[in-house]
């Protein structure tokens, strides 16, 4: 009876050791990142034309409605070929300024992360399919901006007009409105960018926004020198990151949309 009571009991603190086992391999987090496909927003029978940004400049574009796009740094724009028959959904990978002529049809622009319907009215939109975060601003009208995807918690989109933004993040599940000052976007489209007593940080996020990269530096990048007054007319990338080389001492690399900086 003894004996059969000691493997009883071992049985018990094995069962016990796979029940903690078990449970703590459900609690652990996920280290991989989800993917998101272009190809999965694309609809069913639906072929699409292809246009892509050059990287490091800016490329425009006009639909057969005569809505004009601004795509920045390599940057992809697929226009079903059904378009011109009222069928105004776009799908974006990337950074781009739309233009929407007023139409019929309201017009839909799609992305990894967000999803924006609207008439007749201009926006800018950020979201690549390889970053979890996307911005939204509005610049004339009004906009109808929500999650492009099913989420668990919150599916109400946002109704944005002029002055007003939209930030979302996929991986926390993330929509938030907020505001913003709408002469900057103004001042994007002008093309002309004006850099004033900026650190090498400074000048990074300023070029994230100015061309939609992602700006890494490496090395000691404390004693460069302030830039206080840079100027640039409807200027590359890459001839702003040659400029600023030679006064602030640093190498580039640019790898599609995103930019080493090494000090």
């Amino acid at each position: 009876m003894k004996k059969s009571r000691t493997w009883l009991y071992a049985l018990i603190l094995v069962a016990l050791g796979v029940i903690v086992l078990l449970t703590w391999k459900l609690r652990e987090p996920s280290s991989k990142t989800p993917s998101y496909s272009i190809a999965d927003l694309k609809a069913s029978g639906v072929t699409y034309a292809l246009h892509q940004g050059k990287t490091g400049s800016r490329t425009e574009i006009t639909l057969p409605d005569s809505t004009t796009v601004i795509l920045n740094s390599a940057s992809d724009l697929h226009v079903p070929s059904d378009y011109a028959k009222g069928n105004r959904t776009v799908i974006l990978d990337g950074d781009a300024f739309f233009d929407v002529k007023p139409g019929k049809d309201s017009f839909t622009v799609v992305s990894s992360i967000l999803k924006a319907t609207v008439l007749g009215t201009s926006f800018r939109m950020r979201s690549f399919a390889s970053q979890q975060g996307a911005t939204y601003y509005q610049l004339t009208g009004s906009s109808r901006v929500g999650k492009s995807y099913h989420s668990a918690t919150d599916n109400q989109p946002e109704i944005l007009e002029r002055g007003q933004m939209v930030l979302a993040n996929r991986e926390i599940d993330l929509l938030e409105k907020e505001t913003y000052h709408a002469e900057e976007l103004e001042t994007w489209l002008s093309d002309i960018l004006r850099i004033q007593n900026a650190n090498p940080m400074a000048v990074s996020r300023l070029l994230e926004d100015w061309f939609g990269v992602e700006v890494e530096m490496h090395g000691d990048a404390s004693k460069a020198r302030i830039i206080t007054e840079a100027l640039f007319f409807n200027a590359s990338l890459e001839e702003v990151l040659t400029n600023l080389a030679g006064q602030q001492g640093f190498k580039y690399k640019i790898d599609k949309n995103k930019v080493i900086l090494n000090f």
